[in-house]
């Protein structure tokens, strides 16, 4: 494959990491009676339910016509809807910062693993420094933030149970071969319609009001449809487990968002911390 494709899917996946760092934000500036599972849970019945729609119109049904690869896009599906689950009640029981923390440092290790064992994909020595360099960043801008840092042993226990379930995502996506924006719509529907008990079963009277309609329309736009076709295109270019590094650009954009639209401001770590994040990144993308 060639350094130009490389660098297309380089900047898919970067791009997606930015789309999903306004996902905090957005939970943030929620109606008050949205609960953590309700907004997680409503973000993938309603973004799925537009993604196939979408798709489905502009393929004239072809989406659902040919052959799927049923193993491939059911663990997709499984691990979308699996990390919603795991990282939100991981984030209730140890607070957001190690639940944070512990999500953000297993995908990368756990899919840059999983991608040797299963696709025969090898690791440079350039992903090994930027992946820890990455780590290294989150872990200083997690520091640097406001949040008292809690911890409960079943909280990270779910939350580690979250970062596999996101690297399942990029596994299951690898083995299905179609069109990459198809296959993230049809991801999408899936585990939307696996989540659809889980929002029923909650207060959904907050969706109705303009406010949480709002929030749930960038949610399932802005911070899933947009971000998962770019990041689905952008694994067809480049290692799983690069990809996952370059997706830790999605603290960045988040660390940028809670500074300018909520206010909040990191400690002189935190600040250091974006830093090193962003080297690392750049560390990695930067490749020959």
């Amino acid at each position: 494959m060639n350094i130009g494709s490389k660098l297309i899917g380089a900047l898919c996946v970067i791009a997606a990491g930015m789309c999903w760092g306004a996902t905090g934000t957005t939970q943030a500036l929620a109606p008050k009676e949205a609960t953590s599972l309700s907004i997680g849970a409503a973000r993938l019945v309603f973004s799925g339910a537009l993604f196939l729609a979408i798709m489905m119109i502009k393929t004239k049904n072809k989406i659902l016509r040919g052959e799927w690869n049923r193993k491939g896009i059911l663990i997709a599906a499984a691990g979308l809807a699996g990390y919603q689950l795991f990282f939100f009640s991981a984030v209730k029981l140890t607070g957001v910062a190690v639940g944070t923390m512990v999500t953000v440092g297993c995908s990368p290790a756990i899919a840059g693993f999983v991608g040797s064992i299963a696709f025969g994909e090898r690791l440079s020595i350039r992903w090994y420094i930027a992946t820890a360099l990455a780590v290294t960043g989150c872990a200083m801008i997690v520091a640097g933030g406001k949040n008292a840092v809690t911890f409960s042993p079943l909280g990270v226990i779910l939350a580690a149970a979250s970062g596999f379930s996101y690297a399942m995502v990029g596994v299951g996506l690898r083995y299905v071969k179609r069109d990459a924006v198809e296959t993230a719509a049809m991801m999408n529907a899936l585990s939307g319609l696996m989540l659809l008990p889980v929002l029923l079963m909650g207060d959904t009277g907050w969706i109705a009001t303009a406010h949480g309609s709002l929030c749930v329309f960038v949610l399932a736009v802005v911070s899933t449809i947009i971000p998962y076709g770019l990041f689905s295109t952008g694994l067809k270019y480049i290692e799983l487990g690069v990809g996952y590094t370059l997706s830790l650009s999605e603290p960045l954009m988040a660390w940028f968002l809670s500074v300018t639209l909520l206010g909040e401001h990191l400690s002189l770590i935190g600040t250091i911390g974006v830093g090193i994040l962003f080297c690392g990144l750049i560390f990695l993308a930067a490749r020959k």
